[in-house]
């Protein structure tokens, strides 16, 4: 089963920095959900520890425990993780700038066999005419859309159970946000994986989510569905930068009652 687990996660980095204090959260087989809240709340520090990465930056988990199908993943490394089938893209579009799209999708998959290997990319030409297009061209002159595209792309090429997304929508135009969010919809569905999408866009994570955590300050303070997060008040308005018709004072009165800090 494609289902991953989380529970009452730690983390430190440098051994000092308590970066994650507590988490937990589950994406259920099939299941698109996504974490949610602003910078510095732990988001990324999650996906680094879910994916096998933490060593990279220094971290390490504390305490708690991380499940893939029931299997304890907590200290695997990032090969062994990505063997169980857990694909993560991580923020900052990691493409090899100086290779061609052709051959970043060939590194991509080079584990596969060569008609394996055709027939998933002639899928993601398919799915994407412009990379199909620029197939020739350097990573780096791709625009920030193509690229995103570009790392979808190579990410099918390890055929995986669950994919994980960092920030696919950083600095992309809405329109190239909705495209983007409309792929990943279509995969998820399409493929039957598991969805953990990491966001500051809130707005664009809903559309294609069916369940929300809200991190701030490396905890969880919000979880629920994506139609109860947007009808949470004050979780839009001091978490996902919503609005409240309250204004100032409701701000105030708000905080003096937040209960999960």
């Amino acid at each position: 089963m494609a289902e991953i687990n989380v529970e009452n996660l730690k983390v430190v980095y440098r051994g000092v920095i308590l970066a994650l204090q507590g988490v937990s959260m589950r994406a259920g087989a099939g299941e698109a959900v996504a974490l949610l809240g602003p910078n510095g709340a732990g988001k990324s520090t999650l996906v680094r520890a879910i994916s096998g990465l933490l060593p990279q930056y220094d971290g390490r988990v504390l305490d708690g425990r991380i499940t893939l199908g029931g299997e304890d993943i907590t200290h695997l490394p990032a090969l062994k993780v990505a063997g169980l089938g857990l694909t993560a893209i991580l923020e900052g579009r990691p493409i090899f700038r100086y290779l061609t799209v052709t051959e970043n999708l060939r590194a991509a998959g080079h584990k596969l066999t060569p008609q394996r290997q055709k027939e998933i990319t002639d899928e993601i030409f398919a799915r994407f005419p412009r990379l199909y297009e620029r197939r020739f061209e350097q990573g780096g002159y791709l625009s920030g859309g193509e690229q995103q595209m570009l790392l979808l792309g190579m990410a099918l090429l390890t055929e995986p159970r669950i994919l994980v997304v960092d920030e696919p929508s950083l600095g992309l135009s809405p329109k190239l946000t909705e495209e983007v969010m409309r792929v990943l919809d279509e995969l998820r569905r399409d493929k039957g994986l598991t969805l953990v999408l990491v966001e500051q866009n809130a707005r664009a994570a809903f559309s294609i989510v069916e369940r929300v955590y809200v991190m701030e300050q490396g905890r969880v303070v919000f979880e629920g569905t994506a139609q109860e997060a947007q009808a949470d008040a004050d979780v839009m308005e001091f978490y996902l930068g919503g609005a409240v018709a309250g204004g100032f004072s409701e701000a105030k009165r708000y905080r003096r009652r937040k209960r999960w800090v």
